[in-house]
């Protein structure tokens, strides 16, 4: 299993926005090969490292193999859904992309 979380810093005006373009971006992932689950984590309370009027999520994928991630992040559904005119370069978010091996797993 491969676990990709991208930590996604900005304003809190903008907390509705984000969590509504995740939850349509996200609503067609069960459909790709080796998705296996998808979270979107706002932290509560405060966290170090952010400035006042900042939140932070974390967008937390679950894939069953490195290749899985890789076709999705490379193919049209990720394009589509990272193509709006506030993403890349336009994003008011700072972002930090994380991806981990899962060495032990229990239920």
């Amino acid at each position: 299993m491969i676990v990709v979380q991208n930590r996604l810093i900005g304003p809190a005006a903008l907390a509705e926005h984000v969590e509504q373009g995740f939850a349509h971006a996200s609503a067609n992932m069960k459909e790709l090969p080796g998705f296996v689950d998808f979270k979107l984590l706002r932290a509560e309370g405060e966290v170090t490292g952010l400035d006042e009027g900042e939140v932070l999520y974390v967008a937390h994928t679950l894939w069953r193999d490195r290749a899985s991630y890789e076709a999705w992040r490379d193919g049209d559904a990720f394009a589509k859904a990272h193509s709006g005119r506030n993403s890349g370069s336009n994003s008011p978010l700072k972002s930090t992309l994380e991806v981990f091996e899962s060495v032990l797993e229990k239920a």
